[in-house]
């Protein structure tokens, strides 16, 4: 059973046909037969590479669906985080409120009165059963200040007002 030879003539750079000889030397071999050998493991070499790139693509594939239910699942877990969040600053607001409508009908503060207002809020803090480093701990606890702080002004403005009146 012999195969079948046709000729091909092509042109090769002077450098890359210099180094296909000497390799030919080196392994007794026709330039024929090293160009059709080198010819068939480049063709057997591509098929190899396609068909590991065929069975990388599932692992691949599957990666990628792992990443996108993670990042699902991350999205929702921040979505109730938000939630959670809001109830809390809500829940918040609303103690302040009553904490405020409750200091303003106590009438002008003294020292004593604003130093409780701060262990009121942390009070309140603590209430919220959350961990120092929550990024709703934090937010409270500035909503907090900040609330303490207008009051700790107004005391002051009243307290001016309640001085400069007369009696």
């Amino acid at each position: 059973m012999s195969k079948k030879r046709i000729q091909v003539n092509f042109r090769l750079d002077e450098n890359l046909l210099a180094a296909i000889q000497s390799q030919c030397k080196l392994d007794q071999l026709s330039q024929s037969q090293f160009i059709i050998q080198a010819l068939k493991n480049a063709l057997e070499k591509e098929k190899s590479d396609s068909s590991s790139q065929r069975e990388a693509n599932p692992s691949v594939e599957l990666r990628l669906n792992h990443l996108e239910n993670s990042l699902a699942e991350s999205l929702v877990r921040e979505q109730l985080l938000s939630q959670k969040l809001a109830a809390l600053e809500k829940q918040l607001i609303e103690e302040l409120v009553a904490v405020r409508k409750e200091l303003q009908s106590l009438g002008p503060k003294s020292p004593q009165q604003t130093l409780n207002l701060e262990i009121l809020g942390d009070r309140v803090l603590r209430e919220l059963h959350l961990g120092k480093q929550a990024p709703g701990y934090k937010a409270a606890k500035k909503v907090l200040s900040r609330f303490i702080a207008e009051l700790k002004t107004q005391a002051e403005i009243d307290r001016g007002r309640h001085e400069t009146q007369p009696e």
